[in-house]
This record gives structure tokens, sequence and C-alpha cells, in this order.
């Protein structure tokens, strides 16, 4: 099973069909590739992609993020597996997870081995900066030029009833989306425009 669905989507005129994922438990995974633009644009630098997969496991959810090494990259400098505060101005792929209403989290990896999750009750309003979360990151640059982020977020912070999901990335000034979102200038913070959930719960 792949874990992803196409449905017709009647109730939003944006995009017409859109995605729907299931993510399997451990040892399968589902791996999504983001590569257009925020808009549903194809990209003008086809240098650029991100891919992440995801995993049920007991522990929580498992979450690999793999993006290209860039000559121009950007990164903080702060040491590697830091958690750093607007970590979405570097290069970055971002995962937002949304559950009942508007509540939702966002996890940030960033090419430089960086970290940042942060929990909403509304749109764009923090209820948790997560500042005393300590995740085990593992962050490795591998022999084909990508760098690669991995890290399991424990079942308490994921919303429950998880019923929405999206994915960015950050790169090179181009803002790339795996579903695209509606407006003038790229706003990832649309949890009525992501793809449906099917069953995010413990294996």
């Amino acid at each position: 099973m792949s874990g992803v669905f196409l449905f017709k989507r009647d109730e939003l005129n944006y995009s017409g069909y859109c995605m729907s994922f299931v993510i399997p438990k451990s040892p399968d995974g589902l791996t999504v590739r983001i590569d257009q633009l925020w808009n549903g644009e194809r990209c003008p630098d086809d240098r650029l992609w991100a891919k992440i997969t995801l995993t049920r496991t007991k522990k929580g959810l498992d979450i690999t993020v793999s993006s290209p090494m860039l000559h121009e990259q950007r990164v903080p400098e702060t040491p590697i597996g830091s958690r750093v505060d607007g970590l979405w101005g570097f290069d970055v792929v971002e995962l937002f997870l949304v559950g009942p209403g508007h509540q939702y989290i966002e996890l940030e990896l960033g090419a430089g081995g960086h970290w940042l999750l942060l929990g909403f009750d509304r749109i764009r309003h923090r209820c948790n900066e997560f500042e005393r979360f300590e995740p085990l990151l593992k962050y490795e640059k591998t022999t084909m030029k990508t760098w690669q982020s991995r890290i399991t977020l424990p079942w308490s912070v994921i919303p429950e009833n998880t019923r929405a999901m999206n994915a960015f990335a950050i790169m090179a000034g181009q803002f790339l989306a795996l579903s695209p979102v509606p407006g003038e200038e790229p706003d990832f913070h649309q949890p009525d425009y992501y793809p449906p959930v099917r069953s995010l719960d413990v294996p």
C-alpha cells in the first residue's frame, strides 16, 4: 500500500483534487516528495526537492527528512542538534500536523542539523514552544550529496485525532509545498487547505 489516495475535493475550489494520506506502522512507511512551488507551479530550479518518510511506531511518529546539499545552503551558526527559533529563515523542511479545529504542530528540520517544534491552538497563535523538549535527532550528510535528519515525535506531542497534514521546504530562495496552498504570497499556515490524514494513531 502506498499510503496515498486521490479523491474529488468538492468542498474547496482551490485545487479541485488533493491527496489523502495513510501513515503505515513500522516497518513500513509513507514517503512523499516536495518538488513544486507553494502555489502548485513548477519549480524553476530542478535541483530543489525534499523527501519525508513517516512511520508509526509504539514510541511515536518516526520522521525522516532528506534534501540536497547546496553550495549556497543557509544554516544557523549554532551546534548541530540545537533548537533554533526562527529556523524558517534558513534552509528547512517543515511538517504540519493538524488536530481538531485549528490545533496543530509545526516541526522544522534544518539543512544544518537543527530543529524547531511549535504548537498552535489557532492559526499562527503559539500555545507551546516545546523549549524543554529534548529530541533524539540523527543528522548526517550522505555520499549522495544530500543531508538527512531523523527524529521521533512522541505520541504525547502529536495532536489527538489528527485530521490533516502538509509539508513544505524553503531553500535557495524558493518556497515549495507537498500540497499547494492559495494566496498571492506563500503562507504555510492554512490548515483548512491541507490534505486529510486517515487513522494516525498508536500502532
